[in-house]
């Protein structure tokens, strides 16, 4: 869905707060609010505006807005404003941080700047003699131990100022900086080692040389790549982010506003990935603890079922065993009647078999406690014989 830009209360917010803080509230980039601007013929702050607001100093005269006869309809993505919008109206945190950058907690001073840090110090120090470089003319340290600062010669001392400035901020917020073992520069946030670094990108540069005198198609021409400075710079926060990939993570220079100006968001997107991965990790060990109790109460639920199961199995063993045993007892009552008929000589081995059969019904009866012995309850000495070698003729 589009939603059209309103240009009173445009030109009513692009004078109470940075381009940038504006920007956010859209959802869009300040490049494309000041295109927006342009379009509608809003007028803006100049550069250094708010900077010289927050020390006290009277910034650029606010002019009218200029009356149009059509004023010009300009849209923007009402999705993309839901979507920047989104983390922080669901996370106090979150909406913390932006509180704190709105009040201007964040902006740098002044004085960071006659004060370098201990850090930058012993960063130019590395990069002193400017002679080591990669291919590309990124200045290479000296040694390990130096801030993660990427760019060519032209912008070492504006990378370093501004290094300087991002850590006064931090130091200001009681966040501290440090050298990781593994050589990255690291903010440590709640509990949490963010890496970042300031770099220049470098820009491909794509030439044609002609391989003739002259040439009349593009077989005639060699390709070309160089590499040259940009000149721009740009603040990166290299930490793995995972789920926290719709935080910002670059900030860089543009044509109406430099990375000076980034850096209280800059900070801001340091503590923002901080918390976010903080809460992100302790929602994975809130999951692995309820699967923990999840497994633990399936596991008792298991144990529960097995023992219901063989409570069922002895039942339902009683009732066979009971009903075997009143079956053989009808049976051997059967048996008692039917023999007295028999001869007297064989009624001593048929009272011998009836109290044998009796014994073996009461074995079986689950209501009998005392059970009678039977010479098949030592037929676990045969296998005793089957591991000892014993041997019976």
């Amino acid at each position: 869905m589009w939603r059209q830009y309103n240009r009173e209360e445009l030109y009513q917010q692009v004078w109470e707060k940075p381009m940038l803080r504006v920007a956010e509230q859209y959802g869009v980039s300040a490049v494309a609010l000041g295109k927006a601007c342009r379009k509608l013929s809003v007028p803006v702050p100049g550069r250094g505006h708010w900077a010289k607001l927050a020390h006290g100093q009277p910034g650029t005269a606010k002019p009218d807005l200029p009356k149009l006869d059509n004023v010009p309809v300009v849209y923007r993505s009402e999705r993309s404003q839901l979507k920047q919008n989104a983390p922080t109206q669901n996370n106090p945190e979150l909406a913390a941080i932006d509180q704190l950058l709105s009040s201007g907690a964040l902006d740098p001073q002044d004085e960071s700047a006659a004060k370098p840090h201990v850090l930058v110090r012993h960063t130019a120090s590395q990069f002193r003699s400017r002679t080591r470089k990669d291919e590309h003319g990124i200045l290479l340290p000296r040694e390990a131990g130096a801030l993660n600062v990427r760019v060519t010669e032209g912008t070492i001392d504006r990378a370093l100022q501004i290094m300087n400035q991002v850590l006064s901020v931090l130091e200001r917020q009681n966040l501290g900086v440090e050298i990781s073992e593994h050589g990255d520069t690291v903010a440590l946030i709640q509990g949490r080692c963010i890496s970042f670094g300031i770099e220049e990108p470098i820009r491909k540069v794509i030439t044609e040389k002609a391989r003739v005198p002259n040439p009349s198609d593009r077989w005639d021409y060699d390709r070309v790549v160089t590499y040259e400075p940009s000149g721009m710079l740009a603040l990166v926060i290299h930490s793995e982010t995972w789920d926290a990939r719709a935080l910002r993570t670059r900030w860089s220079d543009a044509k109406i506003q430099t990375l000076e100006k980034l850096i209280p968001d800059f900070v801001a997107g340091l503590m923002r990935i901080a918390v976010s991965l903080r809460q992100k990790e302790e929602g994975r060990k809130r999951q692995e603890l309820e699967q923990q109790k999840r497994a633990q109460q399936l596991a008792r639920l298991q144990k529960d079922i097995e023992e219901e199961e063989k409570k069922v199995r002895e039942f339902n063993g009683w009732i066979e065993n009971w009903e075997r045993a009143e079956r053989m007892r009808r049976f051997i009552s059967a048996y008692a009647e039917k023999s007295r008929s028999r001869p007297a000589e064989e009624q001593p081995r048929t009272r011998e078999w009836i109290e044998w059969a009796g014994r073996e019904a009461d074995r079986l009866d689950p209501f009998v406690s005392e059970k009678p012995p039977s010479i098949l309850d030592r037929k676990h000495e045969l296998r005793y014989r089957s591991w000892s070698g014993i041997e019976v003729a």
